[in-house]
């Protein structure tokens, strides 16, 4: 139970700081994590239990898994030189002359755990740097750059880093056996990678072309694929990191390729690695974030020795000792690449950017967490709390630089203003095409719209406005957002008075009883009340609004039910009532659009023919629930609705892109929009 609740806290806490970085868009969402993990780390003293030998296998495979499953081949292969030496070479350099200088820095820090420090360091995060590069002008090259040594640092890093924890927990080390050692376990990484790798595709691809799998069992076996082999390959004492990577770049070249991975099996496996992925990242820096009072010694914890400012200076150090081999290295670099690509550009300004690139983040984390609290021998494992507080301010430190720097260095990026060819219209937003877009579905449906087909076509006639609306809301200029509230709310004023009306009709005939009455004018006062709030652009207002509509049609269904007079009774009542109000609304706004004629705004009629849509809908008969055939007659119908609406969609975003008013982009963009749309519902009409 104590794991169950963990999990549960640590997505609660994952969910709330990626909510938080759609609002604070200037930090990297792991830094928004790391600052809620110290939050409730100092409020609620809470602490993660977690074996540390788990640490590598629960969290470091599937990531490394993952980022190799989606190695973007084609623009990596031309880095190929700088990438591999980044990852492998600047790795070993960091380690050995990083060991060394934070022996000498760090008095108390023996010189095996130096050379952890370093080596754990090693490995760079691309996520935070991609979001930096968001708003900043970095080079491709530099982004591709970071992204590919990332992949493949995370696994010499972690390589090294087990040989000097090996060397701190046996408390010899000996060259020559640290040398063979490190081969063996990158060799036969790389063997059991290769073959475990191809083994597993094959396999996987024999069980779809059988039709012995489905997307789902592939996904569990994709899963399952990077703890198996790191499982395996450590049984027999070779680098399981190496295997994953191996493997997956295996996987990733053998079964993207293949036509029986295609459609379903890849969008589902690449979704669900992509909710996986961001669970596991959001998890380390969480527990980062409670982990690092832990290491500083609050809440009655051991702490590293040396005071607040002394470990701070420390920390700062170490990261200034990573930035300028990291620099120096990316200036050498290019003066390499210099002799064999003449267009090479040599600065000291990109070589720094590169060495702010090397932002440090999960991997890192994950990899000091495993260190064990004992030796063999079974004394403390020498300075874990001060190895645990420098990694985790090293990671926070590289985070804020590339936060602050990165931007003043690279040239700020600028919007290309181009002009439209002549007789061609601006190109759309990717909101008011979509507008058009369900536009054109909804008039589509209202063209099929029959007597038989009345349910399912109005249903989906309102699903498609409330979303046109919601894009307009939530897009459209302020002024022209409030033009279509006061529209809404003053016809909606003509159609409460409408059924204000109606409703005393249907008391005065006895059609209904003084309870409907009184409860339906209730909501009537309740609807006129709010639209006053309808043209205020206060999201607290709209939602407190919306909670409240919620909340009377729940209060209602109660008093239903608590009611002395018979529930069908008055059940039929409220049908009766409101098929009476809903006609004489619609009566009321045809009468409006009537005797507007011409000089109705385009505002004022869209808004009416919404309302119109909803009324009319309310008018449908309904059918009997228990018939099995008059189910099966509107699921068949309301299928080949939503298919004509779908056709109806591509057929308008072709118009836009064939009349140049959209670019290739947003065509691309809409089209998966338009897929990913029709997939879901009909998912939804099979199940």
């Amino acid at each position: 139970m104590e794991i169950v609740q963990t999990v549960v806290e640590l997505t609660v806490l994952v969910v709330i700081g990626n909510v938080l970085a759609h609002f604070i868009k200037r930090l990297p969402v792991s830094l928004i994590q790391i600052g809620l993990g110290i939050g409730v780390a100092l409020v609620f003293n809470l602490e993660i239990n977690i074996q540390t030998e788990w640490f590598l296998p629960l969290f470091v495979a599937p990531l490394l898994y993952s980022d190799a499953w989606n190695f973007p081949k084609r623009e990596l292969w031309e880095l190929r030189g700088p990438i591999f030496g980044n990852a492998i070479l600047l790795v070993f350099a960091t380690t050995i002359l990083g060991g060394y200088a934070i022996y000498w820095l760090i008095p108390q820090v023996p010189l095996p755990v130096a050379f952890a420090i370093a080596a754990i360091l090693s490995p760079t995060d691309p996520v935070a740097v991609a979001s930096v590069g968001e708003e900043t002008a970095l080079p491709p090259s530099l982004m591709h750059l970071v992204a590919g040594e990332s992949l493949i640092n995370d696994a010499s890093g972690l390589v090294a880093f087990k040989f000097a924890i090996a060397a701190v927990s046996a408390g010899t080390f000996s060259l020559l056996s640290a040398t063979t050692g490190f081969i063996y376990m990158t060799v036969v990484g790389v063997l059991l990678g290769l073959g475990l790798g191809t083994a597993i595709s094959w396999l996987n691809l024999w069980l779809i072309r059988h039709q012995a799998t489905n997307s789902v069992i592939s996904v569990v076996m994709q899963i399952l694929t990077p703890y198996l082999i790191y499982l395996v390959t450590e049984e027999v004492g070779a680098s399981g990191v190496v295997a994953v990577v191996i493997a997956a770049i295996i996987q990733n070249l053998q079964l993207k390729n293949q036509p029986s991975f295609s459609g379903e099996y890849y969008l589902v496996n690449h979704n669900t690695w992509n909710v996986f992925s961001y669970l596991l990242n959001g998890y380390i820096f969480v527990i980062l974030g409670i982990e690092l009072p832990v290491a500083m010694g609050l809440g009655g914890n051991v702490a590293p020795r040396g005071s607040i400012w002394q470990l701070l200076a420390y920390a700062l150090a170490t990261w200034m000792i990573l930035l300028i081999i990291r620099t120096v290295w990316s200036y050498m670099n290019q003066l390499v690449r210099r002799k064999t690509h003449e267009a090479t550009i040599v600065s000291w300004r990109l070589s720094l950017m590169a060495g702010l690139t090397g932002v440090r983040g999960a991997v890192t984390m994950a990899g000091v967490l495993s260190v064990p609290l004992l030796t063999k021998n079974g004394q403390p494992f020498p300075e874990r709390s001060l190895m645990l507080f420098i990694a985790g301010m090293v990671i926070v430190l590289s985070l804020l630089a590339a936060i602050f720097f990165l931007p003043l260095l690279a040239q700020p990026k600028t919007k290309k203003i181009t002009q439209p060819l002549a007789g061609l219209a601006k190109h759309m937003t990717v909101a008011r095409a979509q507008v058009y877009i369900l536009q054109s579905a909804v008039r589509e449906i209202e063209q099929l719209l029959t007597e038989t087909n009345a349910v399912p076509a109005y249903q989906m006639m309102m699903r498609y406005q409330v979303r046109i609306r919601r894009l307009q809301l939530q897009y459209l200029h302020k002024d022209k957002v409030q033009k279509i509230l006061k529209s809404e709310a003053k016809l909606r004023e003509l159609a409460i008075t409408a059924q204000r009306e109606a409703l005393k009709e249907d008391l005065a005939n006895k059609s209904i009883s003084g309870f409907v009455f009184d409860s339906e004018n209730r909501r009537l006062d309740r609807i006129e009340g709010d639209l006053d709030s309808l043209i205020m652009p206060d999201t607290r207002r709209r939602l407190t609004r919306q909670f409240k509509l919620w909340l009377v049609r729940e209060l209602r269904a109660l008093r239903i039910w608590l009611n002395d007079n018979d529930s069908d009774v008055l059940r039929a009542q409220y049908q009766l009532a409101e098929q009476h109000m809903a006609q004489a609304a619609l009566v009321t706004l045809e009468k409006f659009i009537h005797e507007t004629g011409t000089s109705i705004s385009k505002t004022d009629m869209i808004t009416a023919h919404q309302l119109m849509t909803l009324f009319r809908s309310r008018l449908v008969p309904r059918k009997t629930v228990g018939v099995a055939k008059e189910k099966q007659l509107d699921q068949r119908v309301g299928t080949e609705l939503e298919m004509a609406g779908y056709q109806a969609q591509r057929a308008a975003l072709a118009h836009l892109y064939e009349a140049h008013f959209i670019d290739d982009s947003t065509a691309s963009q809409l089209r998966q929009w338009i897929n990913l749309d029709e997939t879901s519902i009909l998912v939804q009409h099979k199940e």
